[in-house]
This record gives structure tokens, C-alpha cells and sequence, in this order.
């Protein structure tokens, strides 16, 4: 139930909060997150670092579940909101604030029982590695802005 009603609480906060007119620009590379996400789920499957457990959903969604939710909407705000002026000093405040966030989110599912660490891995792999993500979701849509190519 818990991963139900957070799926129902993202779209929502999407709907509410998301510049839709920028569509066009964003899901490619919230698209690139969530082949990420799948890419991230084959390699757990094999070595299980980590696990997200809710027995009222059907394993197969709950592993879904991030490829179609939490990967491409927070990828829509993290690129939706990129600061128009992009000093170093202000895109690492931009990329500490977001990968903060991610990592909350990650401690809430741990200690609510939503999810586990396994071999070692810790919140402070996740944090280097929600680093590593959000650069390279940066560098993506830096790269292959449509609103740049089609001018």
C-alpha cells in the first residue's frame, strides 16, 4: 500500500507542480532515467545491494514502479527547475539540494521498513551515486536539448 499511495502522491504533485509545456524538452530525459532505473534493476536483480519490500504489491510493479514514477517525475523537476544562471557555485547548491532530497526520501524508505541495504551498501553509496545521476541527467539534456538542436 505504501508504494500505491506514493505513486498516486508523485503524478499528483506532477500534475500539480509540472511545466507541461516544456514536454517536448524534458521526457527525453526522463526517458534516459528510467532506462537508468531498468539498466540499475538487472544489475540488483544479480547482486542485490538493495531491495524495496511491500507485500500488498506484486514484485514485478514494485520494481516498476520507480522506472514510472520517481525516476522520470523527479527527473521532470530536476531539469524543469535548472537555475537559468549556472555558475559552478550555483549548480552545486542546485545538484546538493537535489540529491539531499533523494536521499531523504531513500532514509524514509529504509526506516520505514519500505527497503533494505544489503553487502555493504549504505546511504552514502546512494548519495555519491544520486550525485553521479543527477550529473548525468545535466549533462544529457545539455547535450540533446531539443530547443537547441531545432535552432
Amino acid at each position: 500500500m505504501f508504494y500505491i499511495a506514493r505513486f498516486i502522491l508523485v503524478w499528483f504533485i506532477w500534475i500539480v507542480l509540472a511545466d507541461k509545456r516544456r514536454w517536448k524538452e524534458i521526457i527525453p530525459v526522463c526517458i534516459f532515467a528510467s532506462f537508468l532505473g531498468v539498466v540499475t534493476d538487472i544489475i540488483v536483480e544479480h547482486y542485490p545491494y538493495w531491495e524495496y519490500i511491500d507485500d500488498s504489491v506484486h514484485p514485478l510493479i514494485l520494481e516498476l514502479g520507480d522506472e514510472f514514477e520517481i525516476f522520470p517525475v523527479a527527473t521532470y523537476f530536476f531539469i524543469q527547475w535548472l537555475p537559468q544562471k549556472r555558475p559552478l557555485l550555483n549548480m552545486f547548491f542546485y545538484f546538493f539540494l537535489w540529491t539531499t532530497l533523494a536521499i531523504l526520501i531513500e532514509h524514509i524508505h529504509l526506516i520505514t521498513g519500505h527497503m533494505e541495504h544489503s553487502f555493504g551498501w549504505t546511504l552514502w553509496h546512494s548519495y555519491i551515486a544520486d550525485w553521479i545521476l543527477f550529473w548525468l541527467f545535466y549533462m544529457f539534456h545539455k547535450i540533446f536539448d531539443l530547443r537547441k538542436l531545432s535552432s
